[in-house]
């Protein structure tokens, strides 16, 4: 729906809490009985995640805050507005502390939270469920946790072989507001010896569940991974295999953020908080108002609510405002229609203090034609003409998305827009054959211009804020 931050394709699509209980969770354990030779006993796979109240674990939970200045160590053991996800991102951070050691990436071979801190690292599934006992050591609610054992599948652009496909597990965490998130360790952890790869433009990474965990149930993913794999937990962890001609640093490097590079003067916490307050607007959907989000043409309205969350010098109000700003330039016509900066192939930055009119480099004219319009009662034909001479953004209307009474009257008039996913230029690729810009067949250089400006414009509000 929204500016897309990184190159991981958008993952809001699976229902990250799992979408059936899968009562198969027994394996067998790689370790000897004392004093014995028996060997591949029977365990459950929620063992490596029951953990209450642990001591080892708690004191890494102290490693995590001991540097944190004093109100945000209190923001990390107290229970307001925010603090549990703040909880997950000191924890997150500090993972920097920990090392990838590569394995064999089998079940029977992983390694319990304690023993992963002894070593002072491990593999993907170590780090995972390491990651998630701090989590829930922290407070936070093991409902509101998951490991994730899936794949990360590769998707290039160009070359002979365009997907990629990789076994990996990683931990989700469902935010205060609602929607999920993934943190994958590999991001954070230390690559002793890891060889860098070239990072690639064309690339975009896609987290794709099997199963989801936490130490109450197991559940299988509604996925075409999950669809082809899953006669039971053990033939589907035998099916796994360790990662051959693959970084896993050059996964965890695509995460390249609009506000890390927008943001780069402000302070890590402060950014982190920002990012968090953007993800969080973008996955409410119930609360849904597109003049958050400039959706349907509402500029004049978007970029009133920005000045006004710009002016108070709140952090959460600049979040709000940045989220909006970064969703001005992947969702609205301004791309196409700026001007160039002199003597470069970057587009000025939007200035809503400006009469727009001379903002634009040519006339601001639509051919609506091929494109979806739901619900008009207009003719793709009509509605350009409807519209030409405006800047417009598509509609996003979902059944499932709260919709503001005050702006009710005016539907019937927006419906006569193409739909969201016909405009808007969120991520590096679509497969939207019906896109505008895909047509037109210059989409990848609009990302490309959208996305440089927004974090030229996030750049200089950020140098202006009263915040700061």
């Amino acid at each position: 729906m929204c500016m897309q931050t990184s190159n991981v394709r958008p993952y809001q699509r699976w229902r990250w809490g799992g979408d059936q209980i899968f009562h198969d969770t027994i394996i067998p354990a790689s370790r000897t009985i004392p004093g014995t030779k028996i060997k591949n006993y029977r365990i459950d796979i929620r063992e490596f995640l029951s953990f209450s109240n642990n001591a080892i674990v708690g004191e890494a939970i102290k490693e995590a805050t001991k540097n944190l200045p004093d109100h945000l160590r209190l923001r990390f053991y107290t229970r307001g507005n925010g603090h549990f996800d703040f909880r997950a991102d000191v924890i997150f951070e500090w993972l920097r502390t920990l090392n990838y050691l590569p394995g064999k990436r089998s079940f029977d071979q992983w390694y319990f939270p304690e023993e992963t801190l002894a070593l002072g690292g491990g593999d993907c599934e170590d780090l995972a469920f390491l990651f998630a006992a701090l989590l829930m050591q922290s407070g936070i609610s093991s409902y509101c946790v998951r490991v994730v054992l899936g794949s990360v599948q590769i998707h290039n652009s160009i070359g002979p072989k365009k997907t990629r496909k990789h076994d990996h597990a990683w931990v989700v965490y469902q935010k205060e507001s609602g929607g999920w998130e993934i943190f994958d360790p590999l991001a954070r952890v230390r690559y002793p010896n890891a060889v860098d790869q070239p990072k690639m433009e064309t690339t975009e990474i896609e987290y794709v569940p099997v199963f989801v965990f936490n130490n109450d149930h197991l559940w299988l993913a509604s996925t075409p991974e999950a669809s082809v794999t899953t006669d039971s937990l053990q033939t589907y962890l035998n099916q796994r295999t360790f990662w051959k001609n693959f970084n896993p640093k050059f996964a965890a490097g695509v995460h390249n953020s609009i506000f890390d590079e927008a943001l780069s003067e402000m302070g890590l916490w402060d950014r982190l908080f920002v990012k968090s307050v953007s993800l969080g607007i973008d996955v409410n959907t119930a609360s849904y108002d597109p003049r958050d989000h400039f959706d349907s043409a509402y500029m004049a309205e978007g970029w009133a609510r920005v000045q006004t969350h710009l002016a108070t010098g709140n952090l959460t109000d600049f979040g709000l405002a940045t989220h909006a700003i970064a969703d001005f330039y992947a969702h609205s016509m301004y791309g196409e229609f700026a001007k160039l900066q002199p003597g470069s192939n970057s587009i000025i930055p939007f200035d809503p203090l400006v009469n727009p009119e001379t903002q634009y480099g040519k006339p601001l004219l639509y051919d609506f034609s091929g494109l979806d319009l739901p619900d008009s009662i207009l003719t793709p034909q009509d509605a350009a003409q409807h519209w030409n001479g405006k800047l417009i953004s598509g509609q996003w209307f979902r059944w499932f998305a709260g919709y503001p009474n005050d702006l009710n009257s005016q539907r019937k008039d927006r419906q006569t827009l193409p739909d969201h996913d016909c405009l808007a230029v969120d991520a590096p690729t679509t497969d939207t054959v019906n896109h505008y810009f895909v047509k037109q067949g210059t989409y990848a250089n609009q990302f490309s211009l959208r996305r440089q400006a927004a974090i030229d414009h996030i750049r200089k509000e950020y140098s202006v804020w009263p915040g700061r």
